[in-house]
């Protein structure tokens, strides 16, 4: 780490936590390593160990940071808070967090629906759809293994198109001229097998969040059928619950 800078109007403590904070944002620091001690960091910026502990507190406060009694100080996991009263693509949920969206393409193929794809399409089964799984990446971090379905005779430029530039499949099908009115999901948790870990980067079995969703056009067209393994150490919920 740096010295802080001399600008005497900048608080120090200010500039401890802006530098921590780019520290954690550029992966210099891990989720999960242990920060030097308070002790450590003061002696490094010349300042107390007060000015220390409070850039420290306004970090856990935020989030980025955690302390386990008698261990120390920690990086926190990446946390994603998806937001269920708007329809968002995982595309726009992780850019609206602050965080930078990534994709790996696992796999594009045109194949027959299964029945079960078939009745959430409205097709019949043996028609063919469009499958397009994906490896969901925040801030260069997997998070979710996403894998669609949409019909081949609503979007078959979809083959074509440079998905890895793209990134939002919503973005897509919206330029195709659907404008996407809803969505009907299903949210359970399952458990990682071997090839979910490694992508996911977690021990097999860990627990994920498994979800199915299907979302209509405004005329009621169902265009995308989906189904996705979240990391349950990484995402939140909010949903509006009325009485």
């Amino acid at each position: 780490m740096n010295l802080l800078s001399e600008i005497q109007d900048i608080p120090r403590y200010v500039q401890i936590r802006e530098r921590l904070r780019e520290q954690i944002s550029k992966h210099v620091l891990k989720p999960g390593q242990k920060l030097p001690s308070e002790n450590e960091l003061a002696k490094h910026y010349h300042v107390s160990r007060m000015t220390v502990r409070r850039a420290i507190a306004c970090l856990v406060d935020e989030g980025l940071l955690y302390r386990q009694h008698g261990t120390g100080t920690f990086v926190a996991q990446l946390r994603i808070e998806r937001d269920y009263t708007r329809l968002l693509s995982s595309y726009e949920q992780i850019l609206r967090m602050g965080l930078e969206p990534g994709m790996q393409i696992l796999s594009l193929e045109v194949r027959p629906a299964t029945s079960k794809v078939a009745q959430y399409l409205a097709l019949q089964e043996g028609d063919s759809v469009i499958r397009f799984e994906r490896l969901r990446l925040a801030d260069g971090q997997p998070v979710s293994i996403l894998c669609s379905y949409v019909p081949q005779k609503l979007c078959p430029q979809l083959l074509r198109e440079d998905l890895a530039s793209c990134q939002s499949l919503f973005q897509l099908l919206e330029s195709y001229g659907f404008r996407l009115k809803r969505a009907v999901q299903k949210t359970e948790i399952r458990w990682a097998d071997q090839v979910q870990a490694r992508l996911l980067e977690v021990k097999e079995q860990a627990p994920l969040i498994y979800a199915e969703r299907v979302t209509f056009a405004d005329d009621g067209t169902p265009v995308d059928y989906v189904e996705g393994w979240s990391r349950a150490d990484v995402f939140s919920f909010t949903v509006v619950l009325s009485r």
